[in-house]
C-alpha cells in the first residue's frame, strides 16, 4: 500500500454526524437488528435449553423403565444421538445468528461515534492492553515485547480498540509447534505516529490477504472464536482518524500490521 500524505491538522477538531444514511435509517435498522431480529433468536436458545433438559430428562427414563429389547434398540439411537445432534445445531445457528447481528449493532455504532481528538500516549494504551490479555499470553507462553512507542492523536477508546484487535489477533493464530512472540515497535514518518505489530505466526495466505478487513470474513482455523468483525472494526476506526493500515505476511512465518495515525501536536 502506499503511505499516506501529511495529516491535514484540520481533521482535529471532533466529527460530526456520519454522512450518507440519514440517522433516523440508522436508528430504524438498529432498532430492527436490536429487537425484531434477535429476540426471536434468544426465543430459540431458550427453547434449546428446555429441548435440551428434556433430552437429559428422557436418558433418565429410558433407563429406568422397563421395555423390550427391540424397543429399546430402536430408541437408544433417537434419544442419545439424533435429538442431542438436531439440538445442538440448532443452538449453534442461533448462536452464529447473534453473533452476525451482534456485529452488526457495533459496526454501525462505530460510525455513529464522534471521534474525541486528544493527544494519546500510547506506552499507556498498550500497557493497559497487555494487562488485560496477560492470563491468554501466559497461558499460552506467549513474549510480549512493547517498544518505546510515540505519541499519537486520536481517540482514546478507538486506537484502544485497534491495538487491543491486533493484539489479540495475533495471538489468536500463533503457530503451536513453536513458541509465540508478539513484538510492537513505533516511529514517526513526517506527520504520522506509524505503529508494527509484528508475530511469528501462521501467516495468512495470499487469497486471503485482499479480504482480511472485509465484514465477517474469518481467518482459518475457523474455529476460533470471533463474529468475524474485528478487522473490519480496525479500518474503520483508522479512516476515521484519517489514517491508513499496510499488512504484510509470509504464510507460515508471521504476519506485520503497521498502523498510520496523525502525529501528536500540543492543542489547547
Amino acid at each position: 500500500m502506499d503511505r499516506p500524505s501529511r495529516p491535514d491538522k484540520s481533521i482535529l477538531p471532533p466529527m460530526g454526524e456520519p454522512q450518507g444514511v440519514q440517522m433516523e435509517d440508522m436508528e430504524m435498522l438498529m432498532h430492527v437488528i436490536s429487537h425484531d431480529l434477535r429476540a426471536p433468536i434468544v426465543t430459540i436458545q431458550g427453547f434449546c435449553q428446555e429441548l435440551t433438559m428434556t433430552c437429559d430428562r428422557l436418558k433418565e427414563l429410558f433407563e429406568e423403565e422397563a421395555m423390550s429389547d427391540a424397543v429399546r434398540e430402536h430408541m437408544n439411537p433417537l434419544i442419545t444421538q439424533d435429538i442431542p445432534e438436531a439440538v445442538r445445531f440448532i443452538r449453534a445457528g442461533a448462536d452464529s445468528v447473534n453473533a452476525v447481528t451482534s456485529g452488526i449493532l457495533r459496526f454501525i455504532r462505530l460510525g455513529q461515534m464522534a471521534i474525541q481528538w486528544e493527544r494519546l500516549d500510547v506506552n499507556h494504551v498498550m500497557m493497559g492492553i497487555a494487562s488485560s490479555l496477560e492470563f491468554q499470553l501466559k497461558k499460552k507462553q506467549v513474549t510480549l515485547d512493547i517498544g518505546d512507542l510515540p505519541d499519537c492523536m486520536g481517540d482514546h477508546v478507538l486506537v484502544t480498540q485497534v491495538f487491543a484487535n491486533l493484539i489479540d489477533n495475533a495471538q489468536k493464530y500463533l503457530e503451536p509447534s513453536r513458541s509465540g512472540e508478539i513484538t510492537i515497535s513505533g516511529k514517526t514518518v513526517n506527520g504520522w505516529a506509524v505503529y508494527a505489530i509484528t508475530d511469528n505466526g501462521i501467516g495468512i495466505s495470499p487469497e486471503d490477504l485482499s479480504r482480511i478487513f472485509q465484514v465477517f470474513h474469518r481467518l482459518p482455523p475457523k474455529q476460533e472464536k470471533g463474529e468475524g468483525v474485528g478487522l473490519a472494526i480496525v479500518q474503520r476506526i483508522i479512516d476515521r482518524h484519517q489514517g491508513k493500515i499496510e499488512v504484510e505476511s509470509l504464510p507460515g512465518q508471521g504476519t506485520t500490521f503497521q498502523v498510520y495515525l496523525p502525529r501528536a501536536i500540543d492543542v489547547e
